[in-house]
């Protein structure tokens, strides 16, 4: 969308909450929505909302708080990206019911710790490993020691036959042949939880805590005519296009957030590392599954 129909849009709301002498304070009352957010868009100063999503979604709410029809308003597409932030990771409502969204630059020190106390968690588990590991090791080899010791003696002074010599040899390379091929058990699948679900926002948020340094794998399975898929972490986009099949995405490690946004999502059914994630079970157009790996 041009910068003059963006210009459009917002002396549009501002002739109509005029025309039906409403202040910013009671449109806010009736979205929700910040007032410094309605000022930026009926002054086309879209680059302080948090992103694309929130553009959209706030000028919708705008106008239909005014009685303006918000399809004839936006069109298809919506207003163009403005230097805007795609992180919706701290996206919430407040308890007066106000939208707020964006990185809170000033967090406390009880937030500074919240944050910290995965990787806390994380370095002391790793450290209990080592201990144990090391521990395993040393105690291995003390016994492999005393077994080497007590057989020399017993070559010495045994008059045992050399078949029973075999046998027990043979036994012995069996049960170690044994011990190799004991598989390992599988790894733990991460519990997902209960999502967060926000239909003014348009979107689904799961909460998962420590998972932002493992490699997770996303699956989108589609049907009919198909869905467009938008798969992003941070600035990267690792998807962006109409999925009329089976698609597998990989998310990398180190990923704070990855979030996925579908249109026509009613053809289209997204698992998480192999457990399937509730997006939506009615026919929207457009909705967002947010994944915090680093709650």
């Amino acid at each position: 969308m041009s910068e003059t129909l963006t210009n459009q849009i917002g002396e549009q709301l501002k002739a109509a909450r005029l025309k039906k002498n409403l202040s910013l304070a009671d449109v806010q009352n009736s979205t929700k929505i910040q007032l410094r957010y309605l000022e930026a868009i009926e002054n086309n100063n879209l680059g302080i909302l948090p992103g694309d999503f929130y553009v959209r979604a706030f000028i919708r709410q705008y106008a239909l708080a005014v009685d303006l029809n918000p399809n004839d308003l936006l069109g298809e597409n919506g207003p163009s990206s403005i230097s805007r932030s795609n992180d919706l990771s701290r996206a919430h409502r407040d308890n007066d019911g106000v939208v707020r969204a964006g990185l809170d630059k000033t967090r406390s020190a009880k937030s500074q710790l919240s944050n910290m106390l995965p990787t806390i968690w994380i370095t002391m588990l790793t450290i209990l490993a080592l201990v144990i590991v090391w521990f395993i090791l040393t105690h291995l080899n003390f016994s492999g020691q005393q077994s080497s010791d007590n057989g020399a003696v017993s070559v010495s002074t045994s008059t045992v036959p050399s078949s029973s010599t075999n046998q027990s040899s043979s036994n012995e390379a069996s049960s170690a042949t044994s011990k190799k091929t004991e598989k390992k058990p599988a790894a733990a699948q991460i519990k997902l939880g209960t999502p967060q679900q926000n239909v003014a926002l348009q979107t689904t948020v799961y909460n998962l805590s420590g998972q932002n340094t493992k490699k997770h794998t996303i699956k989108i399975t589609a049907q009919g005519t198909g869905t467009n898929v938008k798969v992003t972490v941070g600035e990267n986009i690792l998807l962006n296009e109409m999925v009329t099949a089976d698609r597998t995405i990989d998310v990398p490690a180190d990923s704070d957030a990855v979030n996925v946004q579908f249109t026509n999502v009613i053809n289209a059914t997204m698992t998480f590392d192999g457990q399937r994630v509730n997006v939506i079970d009615s026919a929207t157009p457009f909705w967002n599954v947010l994944m915090n790996l680093n709650n």
